[in-house]
């Protein structure tokens, strides 16, 4: 943190909350997380560490060096340090689609057996789930003038969005989560190697979040924007098929939990303005895009299960 608050690193793009950069550490480059300090907090710390933990030894996972809090000038900011992930994000994130999906099979599989406090579970579809009427009534005031749109849209998706989502949640069985996969965050360096990185939002989760989420960020045509390719989207449910046994029937509700993260929330919207003053207009007018488009594309995904269901051998899995 010496070096970041000297201005000795180098900073990393992004639209987030939290800060990236790549520092000089003798003869290793490592990547510093920078947290945003209404965000750092002690179950975060608990979140990311448990999350470590779960990880160690996967070939993707790019493991924690070290993890604490910096006393800034304001509150406590968390910090995460990891090896940096020489390589090159995909701008075609449908490049990476079955990378993906191998990915989120791991996390099932290093889910399985974990248990942890109701404090470290939770992903982007929860705050929806446990008070809708309070989320959707504390983000109204943001949505006037441009954004009216956006808030006809809430009201006429979101029963639909957490039914579905409701439908997919387990009682028991957690999966670790990352929080935001897709083809971006997987950093290719050569034939077959893949790091995983971004790591802000890990935790546990008892619902397919990432994957639902996944599907509408690795299948679209291109970055910021929300068509998606049915190419894609019949691979990236085959796949899904095939690795985690995710039903053709069930591809649906996997769109409506993924749907969820594109609803804006007024902490987010608000912390993304103090951020950049032009981040919170940016975010409206990128997640109104994805809800012009939504219903086609809801029917696109029906349509491409319910080809793949009609080609599946009888009696198959």
């Amino acid at each position: 943190m010496e070096l970041v608050t000297a201005g000795r690193a180098e900073p990393l793009d992004g639209r987030g909350l939290n800060s990236s950069y790549r520092v000089a550490w003798g003869r290793r480059a490592l990547s510093v997380k920078v947290h945003c300090a209404e965000r750092s907090s002690v179950a975060e710390f608990r979140r990311i560490g448990r999350v470590d933990s779960a990880l160690r030894g996967t070939p993707w996972y790019p493991p924690i060096l070290d993890l604490g809090f910096h006393e800034g000038a304001e509150r406590p900011r968390l910090v995460v340090v990891r090896p940096y992930a020489p390589g090159t994000p995909a701008d075609d994130a449908r490049r990476h689609i079955t990378g993906v999906v191998d990915v989120l099979a791991d996390l099932a599989a290093r889910g399985d057996g974990v248990r942890a406090e109701d404090a470290l579970v939770g992903d982007y579809a929860s705050p929806w789930l446990d008070g809708a009427r309070s989320e959707r009534s504390l983000v109204d005031p943001l949505l006037t003038g441009q954004w009216r749109a956006l808030g006809r849209a809430m009201d006429a998706h979101l029963d639909e969005l957490r039914c579905g989502a409701a439908r997919l949640t387990g009682v028991d069985d957690l999966l670790v989560h990352h929080g935001d996969l897709h083809g971006r965050n997987l950093i290719a360096d050569g034939p077959g190697r893949l790091t995983v990185i971004d790591w802000d939002e890990a935790g546990f989760s008892r619902r397919p979040a990432d994957a639902g989420k996944a599907l509408w960020l690795s299948c679209r045509l291109g970055r910021g924007d929300f068509a998606l390719d049915p190419d894609a989207t019949g691979l990236f449910l085959g796949r899904l098929h095939a690795r985690l046994g995710m039903p053709y029937s069930g591809a649906l509700d996997l769109a409506r939990l993924g749907a969820l993260w594109f609803l804006p929330r007024h902490g987010h919207v608000t912390l993304l303005g103090r951020r950049d003053a032009n981040l919170g207009p940016w975010y409206l007018g990128w997640v109104q895009r994805f809800w012009t488009r939504f219903r086609r594309n809801l029917d696109l995904v029906a349509e491409a299960a319910a080809k793949l269901e009609a080609a599946a051998p009888p009696g198959g899995p």
